[in-house]
């Protein structure tokens, strides 16, 4: 079995599905979409983007436990934040919807899992029943709640889906089998040399005793 898709099959269920759910409800799937093209309805479940935070989470963010920082996986964690953040919610009666289900955040609607992640930064939580390392640790909560919003966006617009089987395999060994459809969606046309880089503003310079110079 390929390392992507056992890494991919090792992972429990519970974080999962957790991780699927966030992913579709930043970037979810958008039939309507269809009209602009065929790879406009496309979301961050159909580019297995949950499968990339879960990656990034175990192998790429660092704490400092003790004197130095340490690669600590956090996927399973950071699943139970997210699952803590939404059974608060629910507690609160703000729930607008839950479909049965052993992953509370994953149950809820795509719009009241933005508000349990908007519940998790404003830190109106209890963070005493958080689980570690995030127990107790507001600003770590924010941090994280920070990285999911936007490494979530990162990984549907970058190249990693378009990796295919090799996209959970170590970054040397990764190798594109088609283009990114995060680039078609944006309209990047791709890695080349020759883009033109910003390199300051175009001034004129009047010198003493006259002359002038354009730099």
């Amino acid at each position: 079995m390929h390392p992507a898709i056992a890494y991919a099959a090792n992972a429990d269920a519970y974080t999962f599905q957790t991780f699927r759910a966030l992913v579709d409800a930043i970037v979810p799937y958008t039939p309507a979409m269809a009209v602009l093209g065929a790879e406009q309805p496309i979301g961050a479940v159909q580019l297995t983007v949950h499968e990339y935070m879960i990656w990034e989470l175990d192998h790429s963010l660092t704490l400092v436990l003790g004197a130095y920082p340490e690669a600590v996986p956090l996927a399973a964690p950071t699943a139970g934040l997210l699952n803590a953040g939404a059974v608060q919610l629910a507690a609160s009666g703000q729930v607008k919807y839950a479909a049965p289900g052993t992953v509370p955040f994953a149950s809820f609607s795509p719009e009241d899992r933005i508000r349990t992640l908007a519940g998790l930064e404003n830190l109106q939580i209890d963070l005493g029943t958080l689980p570690p390392p995030y127990r107790n640790d507001g600003g770590l909560v924010k941090y994280a709640v920070d990285f999911l919003n936007r490494q979530t966006m990162f990984g549907n617009y970058s190249e990693w889906p378009a990796y295919g089987a090799t996209r959970l395999a170590a970054p040397t060994e990764r190798r594109l089998a088609y283009f990114p459809i995060g680039w078609l969606q944006a309209g990047y046309p791709g890695v080349s040399k020759g883009y033109r880089a910003f390199r300051g503003y175009e001034l004129t310079i009047v010198r003493e005793g006259g002359g002038c110079c354009i730099v």
